[in-house]
């Protein structure tokens, strides 16, 4: 198993102080990892007639609880922007749309007041924001026994009964689901997106999921790249009984019998590789989702079952371990022996049926890491998809770090900018290190170095 451990920059062992860190790769963009422009707004029928919203889906609730809770200069006007929804979801003061994160600091908020009054029941209006205040009353009405206070399992309760959509007006969105959201608003107002790379007009199929975005290469029946986010919040709110055993492998029902199903991969002798993880799942609808034959790529079966997934776990670890949030870009390359792009003629295919799908000779992995302190960092792997690659842990390490590459190499290769909303100076600093460490410790943070692969 792969974990995380405080590092130095040259991946021994550190004593865990500020002093081992090496901030290089550590930046506080203002604003976070990006700024989303709150005057980028699009008007609400627009976004239900692009998307096919009706006005009893979620999607319109959400976008009219946002307008409704929206600023004097913008607020109330029938539009959003990407911008307005996320500071809705940061405090949902109407209880109706839960994220992940808020559900987090919700329950943090309750064991602080709790800690200080001895474990007794809080009063519903005692915490320090409103939104907390609202959590609270809804918690004691809706999941209690009504006494104006509210205690951990009355808010656990009615956490429970708003993911299972039986809290009345109250529904619990994960942190991945609501990325995509924005990620939709944020492409129908013209911005930039970290889930949506910047000139991939015209090179591949765009989908967009509930939580995931893909580039499908049609002539290859595969995805170039699949985006999505994973976040420490998500993790620690999916259900124990989300499972991969749970779905199965199926036809993208966008694509009709042009897409790729399972029986295309039968006595192949390739796995189907996972591009979002499955294990990335924050319920049983994204993990149902993540089987979708669009997510899947040829891989052999020591290279999907060792090193990649290797890789998978690390980087959901280092997202718990940190308490962030990553936006990952995974996809597949056909390279010739000197890293140039191969000819359609030369790629291999695969197949049981009539359809050729291409076998990718490299898989990749992006990872734009942002920390509840602001701070972000930068990483990729260029991983070759090998036969006989390693299956010790003893191998497969040294040759996961001897894969990690700059960002602008996979953007050259691929021809697109992938985090073009960042500024420009920030990703002249992060795309050009392909040896920084995958978080680190700045003066005043309590984020440590870590190497992203290092054993115990």
């Amino acid at each position: 198993m792969t974990t995380l451990r405080p590092t130095s920059r040259a991946s021994t062992a550190s004593t865990g102080s500020s002093a081992d860190a090496a901030p290089v790769n550590g930046l506080k963009p203002k604003g976070g990892s990006w700024n989303r422009s709150a005057t980028k707004e699009v008007s609400i029928s627009d976004l239900q007639a692009k998307f096919g919203w009706t006005d009893q889906s979620w999607e319109t609730g959400l976008l009219k609880a946002a307008d409704a809770s929206g600023g004097k200069t913008r607020g109330k006007n029938g539009k959003v922007s990407a911008a307005e929804i996320q500071e809705y979801l940061a405090a949902p003061t109407d209880g109706r749309y839960l994220s992940s994160t808020a559900l987090q600091q919700g329950r943090a908020a309750l064991d602080t007041k709790l800690s200080k009054g001895g474990g007794a029941p809080v009063k519903v209006d005692a915490f320090d924001l409103a939104w907390q205040d609202n959590l609270a009353k809804r918690a004691d009405l809706l999941g209690g026994n009504k006494d104006g206070k509210v205690s951990q399992d009355e808010l656990a309760a009615y956490i429970q009964k708003s993911k299972a959509s039986q809290a009345d007006g109250a529904r619990w969105v994960p942190d991945q689901q609501m990325a995509v959201f924005q990620s939709r608003v944020a492409q129908a107002a013209g911005e930039l997106d970290p889930l949506r790379p910047k000139g991939g007009e015209g090179k591949g199929m765009e989908l967009v999921k509930q939580y995931s975005r893909l580039m499908l290469d049609e002539g290859k029946n595969l995805p170039t790249f699949v985006s999505h986010m994973l976040s420490a919040a998500d993790i620690k709110e999916t259900p124990a009984d989300v499972h991969r055993d749970k779905s199965t492998f199926v036809r993208d029902p966008v694509l009709g019998s042009k897409g790729v199903t399972d029986a295309d991969y039968l006595k192949t002798g390739f796995d189907r590789g996972h591009m979002k993880p499955a294990e990335d799942s924050p319920n049983q609808e994204a993990m149902d989702e993540s089987h979708l034959m669009t997510n899947i790529a040829p891989q052999y079966g020591n290279h999907n079952q060792q090193a990649w997934r290797t890789l998978e776990r690390a980087i959901g670890d280092l997202v718990a371990q940190t308490g962030g949030k990553a936006h990952i870009i995974t996809g597949n390359l056909f390279l010739d022996k000197n890293g140039k792009p191969l000819p359609q003629e030369s790629v291999t295919t695969t197949g049981s049926k009539d359809r050729k799908i291409g076998v990718p000779t490299h898989n990749f992995k992006t990872v734009l890491l942002e920390l509840p302190n602001g701070n972000v960092s930068m990483f990729a792997y260029m991983v070759p998809n090998v036969k006989d690659g390693p299956s010790k842990k003893d191998a497969i390490v040294p040759m996961l770090e001897s894969s990690r590459v700059p960002v602008d190499q996979l953007e050259t290769l691929l021809g697109q900018d992938l985090y073009a909303q960042l500024p420009k100076s920030v990703q002249d600093k992060l795309e050009k290190d392909s040896k920084a460490p995958g978080a680190f410790q700045l003066e005043g943070s309590k984020y440590e170095a870590v190497t992203l692969l290092t054993q115990r």
